[in-house]
């Protein structure tokens, strides 16, 4: 249920919360408003954290988690993992 600007598969950084400069990658959504993201370490696929929309800023996208995503494949944390950690070295 995306907001028309984060789809399944955004990279977002956190703006509020604990979790403020964490990045995840958006997995799904909860309620129009809400996002479920993950991190592939601390917040895993299986349990994802709930953030508000307003509360995160888009950075950029994970082709490859957003084809699997979209696709209604399975994606593993290493996968999530792998697209933060190309994104953190650019």
């Amino acid at each position: 249920m995306p907001d028309g600007n984060i789809h399944l598969g955004h990279i977002v950084i956190s703006s509020a919360g604990r979790d403020a400069g964490h990045t995840y990658v958006v997995v799904g959504w909860h309620k129009p408003q809400t996002l479920l993201v993950a991190d592939g370490r601390g917040r895993k696929i299986a349990g994802p954290k709930r953030k508000n929309v307003k509360h995160v800023t888009r950075r950029s996208i994970a082709n490859y988690v957003a084809q699997a995503l979209n696709g209604g494949l399975r994606v593993t944390d290493e996968a999530i993992r792998q697209a933060l950690a190309h994104i953190e070295d650019t």
